[in-house]
């Protein structure tokens, strides 16, 4: 389930893996990664799952459509509003299709809720599974490990960068240590933050990489972690206009869409980063993990 496209934009040229069209509920990372909770919960007999996200969340609109299309039950924990979450469109809408169960609650009441969440399903004779928030545990990390391993295995040569738009740190820590499994060691993996600072960031995807490698008996290196939040743009869902104007001629120029909280911000990051560093003659590859919905939003 591994498509590259050869892109040319703005004097680059790179190779770009195409998650936007993971041919499955919806698309993107969150859909990949959805389809390892789908394993798991089938092999420990669930028949409920809860989870937890922003209102226009692609994780939480994939596990509502796993939900929906095995018959099970789906309730999901919203930090936002019922108001905005009942008048927007893209994965809010699809979500309502679904037919999830909601809750809408402040960020430091989601734990207790979800929480809660799971004693109501089993009160009423169901066996739920607990999603963790973004898919930041190793299911969602093994998705990436397993999503590198099939890249290398179809001979694709190893890149010296790999690129993408970092947010919980699962996605980031699955594709560093799918890179020491798959034994491309010198490919680095870079990290542009959509909202967390560098320290928090860094530590987050460096303890949760550690796991990881331990769970899948891989190397393990720190110091090998590169994550900047250069390129943050002031927060989650925050952008200026010179990045929806970039992401708009990106659109145009390659046929390809990104989103402002996202894949967009992650190539825009990724543009100054190579300046930063003269990257220019390196062998780039850009990992789009946004879902369509997310972008027509």
């Amino acid at each position: 389930m591994i498509k590259v496209d050869n892109i040319s934009f703005r004097g680059l040229d790179f190779k770009i893996v195409r998650d936007d069209l993971f041919p499955e509920i919806g698309g993107g990372n969150k859909a990949r990664k959805a389809l390892e909770y789908e394993s798991d919960a089938l092999a420990k007999g669930a028949n409920a799952l809860i989870t937890t996200g922003g209102i226009q969340s692609n994780h939480c609109r994939a596990i509502a459509i796993l939900c929906a299309r095995r018959g099970w039950r789906c309730k999901i924990v919203y930090h936002g509003t019922r108001e905005r979450f009942e008048s927007e469109k893209g994965n809010a809408l699809v979500v309502r299709l679904c037919g999830a169960e909601t809750e809408f609650v402040g960020e430091s009441e989601i734990s207790s809720a979800m929480d809660n969440a799971m004693l109501d399903f089993r009160s009423r004779g169901f066996s739920p599974y607990y999603v963790r928030g973004g898919g930041h545990d190793i299911c969602g990390g093994m998705a990436y490990v397993k999503a590198v391993a099939e890249l290398a295995s179809s001979g694709f040569p190893a890149p010296d960068y790999i690129f993408h738009a970092s947010g919980t740190g699962s996605t980031q820590a699955g594709i560093f240590v799918g890179l020491e499994k798959a034994g491309w060691k010198n490919t680095k993996v870079v990290g542009i933050s959509v909202a967390r600072n560098k320290e928090r960031g860094t530590r987050v995807i460096s303890e949760f990489s550690e796991k990881l490698a331990e769970h899948c008996g891989a190397d393990f290196d720190s110091s090998k972690i590169i994550f900047t939040d250069k390129y943050t743009c002031g927060g989650y869902e925050k952008y200026p206009p010179e990045l929806e104007s970039f992401v708009a001629s990106a659109a145009m120029e390659t046929g390809i869409l990104f989103d402002t909280t996202y894949s967009g911000k992650a190539l825009y990051g990724m543009f100054g980063y190579i300046a930063e560093n003269n990257l220019s003659a390196a062998r780039i590859l850009f990992w789009h993990t946004g879902g369509i919905l997310n972008i027509m939003a």
